[in-house]
């Protein structure tokens, strides 16, 4: 071997035991990387699918009961259609549903969800969590419509929904608790989905046709969870949850007008689950597209498929970062009047349905004009909740003044709740609702 030849060779061997300790640090660079693994999820909520086999004939049952609700029912089914569509483009690691899975429970509505819309996503490698809302278990409301006339159809009771959505959530659990349909995931090596079930399904009524709108957490289900803490802490790992109802207020005077819409006793719930490190809670329900912090936790209330603006969340977990961006869906399978837009029409919408509910629990002495101003103004301020980020208008203080004073004429106890329901509605209590970045402590 010459000496030109053993220079070349020795240059050769600097360079490869160079590159290989580079690479050296260069796996152990990636390492670290990997410990802050990004996690992406869409979060949906409020579905309230309704199989289209379930309108037998369309008439006056099915009027009457759209006429009292805020929810676009006959369109669940291309919305649901529309999401699944777009979240099969995204493509992210996971998708989580936190309640209302269906119109009021129906096993037909549960099938269809599953077997036409989350199957699609499961067979693409996008895997699904649900958790029941009050609306989807043992559900006296599940009905068939039948021109003027309606007839209950089966629902799940507890074990069978689990058995239901056996793919989506219950099948893949580490840890189940035994009083509740609540679970625990894993995501990956550093996060852990608690999934919560806070419904009162037991308390539901078929004699009285009632169903609990209201949510808890039972003792039992909060001391699988101080264990599941516990577990989750001990490994190093961040909890994050999901529930049906609030688990924070989301407008000052929530808790008194609209308690059905918060767990009970929610300050000390808030409280526990913070001291348990969750910092992170995705929750629906009121139908609102509202973020809210109460001391260390924060509770990400996601807007229904089937209400106005008919939002949807893309999460990103990166380190102790949450990137949380929101986008709307369009309708585009959808055929509305006059080719209204659906932003346009899912607001008018859930206005009217404002119209409908308030319109008769005023006074019958109260005078059409006033009726219509107290409807107007408060479904104005339904919708602005709703949609987030909302801020009252210049003016828009004093017309409600104006109304609430009319209104005490015919009923003082009214027009307070009016006073107080408007004002607090166009009040976000912050942080933005659509598009926020959190930083979390761990």
């Amino acid at each position: 071997m010459n000496g030109k030849f053993k220079s070349i060779l020795f240059i050769l061997l600097l360079i490869a035991t160079t590159v290989s300790a580079a690479l050296l640090v260069s796996d152990g660079t990636e390492h670290e990387e990997d410990e802050d693994e990004e996690l992406s999820l869409i979060v949906i909520s409020d579905t309230h699918l309704m199989a289209p086999e379930l309108l037998k004939e369309e008439g006056k049952a099915f009027r009457d009961y759209v006429a009292n609700d805020r929810k676009m029912l006959k369109e669940s089914a291309s919305l649901m259609k529309e999401v699944v569509e777009r979240i099969l483009l995204i493509k992210p690691q996971y998708v989580l549903i936190s309640g209302d899975l269906t119109k009021d429970g129906e096993w037909l509505s549960h099938e269809y969800l599953r077997d036409s819309c989350l199957s699609l996503l499961r067979r693409s490698g996008i895997e699904v969590f649900v958790i029941p809302g009050n609306h989807d278990v043992d559900n006296p409301h599940a009905v068939e419509f039948l021109d003027d006339k309606t007839q209950r159809v089966r629902t799940p009771n507890a074990q069978e929904f689990a058995e239901i959505y056996r793919d989506y959530g219950y099948g893949q659990a580490i840890a189940r608790d035994k009083n509740s349909l609540s679970y625990v995931v894993q995501l990956n090596d550093n996060v852990r989905l608690l999934a919560l079930d806070g419904c009162k399904y037991e308390e539901n009524n078929y004699d009285n046709n009632t169903c609990v709108t209201g949510g808890r957490l039972k003792q039992e289900t909060m001391d699988f969870v101080h264990q599941q803490a516990r577990d989750a802490n001990a490994k190093q790992m961040r909890l994050i949850a999901m529930v049906h109802h609030g688990v924070v207020q989301h407008w000052k005077w929530q808790e008194k007008a609209m308690p059905e819409y918060l767990l009970d006793d929610w300050k000390k719930t808030a409280n526990d689950l913070a001291k348990c490190g969750i910092e992170i809670v995705f929750t629906g329900h009121f139908h609102a597209h509202d973020i809210v912090t109460k001391g260390s936790i924060c509770d990400i209330e996601t807007g229904s498929l089937v209400s106005y603006p008919s939002p949807y969340r893309r999460i990103l977990f990166r380190g102790n970062t949450i990137s949380i961006h929101t986008e709307y869906l369009t309708g585009k399978y959808l055929s509305l009047p006059s080719h209204m837009p659906l932003k346009e029409y899912s607001e008018k919408y859930a206005a009217s349905g404002v119209n409908n509910i308030v319109g008769r629990i005023l006074p019958k002495d109260t005078p059409k004009s006033l009726k219509d101003s107290v409807c107007y103004v408060l479904g104005q301020a339904y919708v602005a909740h709703l949609r987030g980020n909302e801020q009252m208008p210049k003016g828009k203080n004093a017309e409600i003044e104006e109304v609430a004073d009319k209104l005490r004429k015919y009923s003082w106890k009214l027009s307070y709740i009016f006073r107080h329901a408007a004002k607090n509605l166009w009040t976000d209590l912050g942080p933005k609702d659509d598009d926020l970045e959190l930083k979390l402590s761990k």
